[in-house]
């Protein structure tokens, strides 16, 4: 499993890998694809275009509502100026932990235009319910930002961001919620399963295999240095940030490290929202860990995985 904590590395590799294919025109089309089905899906009501049909107030306020529910989950660091009278929504994103995880890490660069998807994926789910959607990423190095919302042919006048007792304000700070977004598990198998189905079985396993040795660097000499210790470790710990310690069982002996996990909360989750996992979800686990595993001098096998992700594996030394 890959943290949801840790989608946002995963999804900018991504970006990366299919621009090595075929440049950006590579990537726009798998942000249509994740606009169309995933941003856009109506049987997912965690979507936008859920929360639009949804709305009994119309579109412009079932889109607000979908973002106050994915920012608070995201933990940021923004503020928002409602005028419902004029349907229009001035955000100003003082900080988005997302970009700034980006910008914190130390051995891989962020995609040139990481911050370029959120105009394209929302905007053409927006534009069908008449609504426009504008960005300003001018401090993305910041990991800040602006956008507005609006109605189509009535773009507001005058400075959107004044404050004023016709409007509502939502000031939203980034410890005041935990930065666990779930959502981003079904958008990191959608990248495997559109990478998948446009380019072969074997290029999802070459992604992975290319992400797992760039963005794992540390964690890998953390193992080569400390051994299998520090692998239970970062299993445990990654189960423990997604809330899930009860269906994780380690053991460390001298026959290596064994894990069961009992089901998968991440395939439970998509569960209660109608979705399904693609067949791709399972390398997140065979092929990331035989990827660790050999970089580390150690053997791994995986001995059986339901379809509920229920799953045992095992990791010994190379004899």
């Amino acid at each position: 499993m890959i943290s949801c904590t840790e989608f946002i590395p995963l999804y900018s590799e991504f970006f990366k890998f299919l621009d090595s294919i075929g440049g950006h025109d590579a990537v726009l089309e798998f942000w249509y694809n994740l606009s169309d089905n995933g941003i856009g899906d109506k049987t997912n009501p965690h979507s936008l275009a859920s929360f639009i049909e949804r709305s009994e107030e119309g579109a412009f306020a079932g889109a607000c509502n979908y973002w106050k529910h994915t920012l608070k989950e995201e933990a940021c660091d923004v503020i928002k100026i409602y005028d419902y009278k004029k349907k229009c929504c001035h955000t100003h994103m003082r900080y988005c932990p997302s970009r700034g995880m980006l910008n914190a890490l130390k051995h891989v660069e962020p995609y040139y235009d990481y911050c370029g998807h959120c105009n394209v994926i929302y905007q053409r789910v927006l534009e069908k319910y008449g609504l426009k959607f504008e960005m300003d990423h001018s401090k993305i190095d910041n990991a800040e930002c602006y956008s507005l919302l609006y109605e189509e042919g009535h773009k507001p006048t005058g400075d959107c961001s004044i404050i004023d007792d016709t409007k509502e304000v939502l000031d939203m700070k980034a410890e005041d919620n935990k930065y666990l977004h779930r959502d981003f598990h079904l958008i990191g198998d959608m990248a495997l399963k559109y990478c998948g189905e446009t380019f072969g079985d074997s290029v999802v396993i070459d992604f992975l295999t290319s992400y797992t040795k760039n963005y794992y660097a540390p964690q890998i000499e953390q193992i080569q240095s400390c051994g299998l210790s520090a692998l239970k470790e970062w299993i445990e710990n990654l189960y423990t940030i997604e809330e899930a310690s009860e269906v994780l069982h380690t053991k460390l002996d001298e026959d290596g490290l064994t894990v069961i996990i009992d089901k998968s909360p991440v395939i439970e989750y998509m569960h209660s929202l109608n979705q399904e996992p693609s067949k791709y979800y399972i390398e997140e686990t065979r092929t990331l860990y035989k990827v660790v595993a050999e970089a580390c001098g150690f053997v791994f096998s995986l001995d059986y995985y339901n379809e509920d992700g229920g799953t045992k594996f095992h990791f010994h030394l190379a004899t």
